[in-house]
């Protein structure tokens, strides 16, 4: 999912609304909205008084979120063990 190009080589965002981004993430939208009230989560945007999020971002947040189980399996992960 990759951003819309225009003529001047600015990226437009690919917005979502909080349903959407909730599947993605694979929450729900109640943890969501609380995320935005406890100013946790991924970046957002609102755009009078609706909320969006742009794909790029939550894939970005689920990237800077991503663990590893344990110091063993990243062994075993980088020498292709499975």
């Amino acid at each position: 999912m990759a951003r819309v190009k225009t003529t001047a080589d600015h990226s437009l965002p690919m917005l979502v609304d909080t349903h959407e981004a909730a599947k993605i993430l694979g929450r729900s939208t109640a943890t969501l909205k609380r995320w935005r009230y406890e100013g946790i989560g991924p970046k957002y945007v609102e755009i009078e008084g609706r909320i969006s999020y742009d794909i790029v971002v939550l894939l970005d947040y689920i990237k800077l979120n991503t663990r590893v189980p344990s110091v063993r399996a990243a062994m075993e992960e980088s020498r292709g063990a499975f």
